[in-house]
């Protein structure tokens, strides 16, 4: 691999055999794991920030008894960030130390006989609770070290079989219903999305198609596809921001080129709550 090149574009379009495919899905767990290890340790002692959770209560602030986020992420962060405000969340799997798939019949929580509101998260691309024990059972558990033996992480990684992976369980339940939040919502919110995924993308232009949605696109550096998308596919109702110097660079129907805010930071979650919150 030459400098600067990442993983994907190192493996895309390459037929690896099975024995490296394994190594390089562990070695991307591993790597994973460090970073979402130290988020999980600064969260449980109260030292880590959670900007997307403070935005999920604050859309519980209504009617709404779910909010659906579709990630592409192995980690964890979503699940801490729903933890910081004492909201329920679902990841496909039913709750527990050793955890089984749902199935065809999610799981909802109550209270005194009420449904309580709680976070769906479809992660598309898998997640590092995810395993397959060698009989080709699913499990899903909260660890933060990959044991001997086995147990093969369940996260998609780049290379020739990354769609063919994903026809698989339970990525493709976790497809199915990404497919079902994004043909049903009512408004998009995109943060560091670069538009280059296959599951995703279609199913949000569908929508956009079918009503002019509110489209918000969060990001340190918009990709071409996503301004692409934000100009060219998403209707008039887009916003997209990006960082501009110590600024903000900011995306609209009437200011397609962006214009700058200087010395503002909503680029970031925690400088976008600034406006919404």
């Amino acid at each position: 691999m030459d400098a600067g090149e990442h993983l994907e574009q190192a493996l895309i379009g390459k037929v690896l055999p099975v024995a490296l495919t394994r190594k390089i899905v562990a070695e991307t767990w591993r790597c994973i794991n460090i970073g979402d290890k130290a988020v999980f340790h600064r969260a449980l002692t109260a030292d880590e920030a959670f900007p997307v959770g403070t935005l999920l209560a604050s859309l519980f602030r209504s009617s709404n008894k779910t909010v659906d986020i579709v990630t592409t992420n192995y980690d964890r962060v979503a699940e801490y960030a729903c933890n910081s405000v004492d909201l329920l969340f679902s990841t496909g799997f039913i709750p527990g130390y050793l955890q089984s798939r749902e199935g065809a019949d999610p799981v909802h929580f109550s209270r005194a006989g009420k449904l309580m509101r709680a976070v769906r998260i479809w992660k598309v691309h898998g997640s590092l609770d995810w395993f397959e024990r060698a009989d080709g059972s699913t499990v899903a558990a909260p660890l933060f070290e990959l044991p001997d033996g086995p147990l093969t992480p369940l996260i998609v990684t780049p290379g020739f079989n990354k769609f063919e992976r994903t026809h698989d369980e339970p990525f493709r339940s976790a497809i199915q219903g990404a497919d079902r939040a994004l043909e049903n919502a009512e408004a998009f919110l995109c943060v560091g999305f670069g538009f280059r995924d296959t599951h995703i993308e279609p199913k949000m232009l569908g929508r956009c198609r079918q009503k002019n949605l509110p489209v918000t696109v969060i990001a340190r550096s918009l990709t071409d596809e996503a301004r692409d998308f934000l100009q060219n596919k998403a209707g008039t109702k887009y916003l997209g921001i990006e960082m501009s110097g110590g600024g903000s660079k900011v995306y609209v129907e009437e200011h397609p080129d962006g214009i700058n805010i200087n010395d503002q930071d909503f680029w970031s979650m925690a400088g976008f709550l600034k406006l919404v919150t």
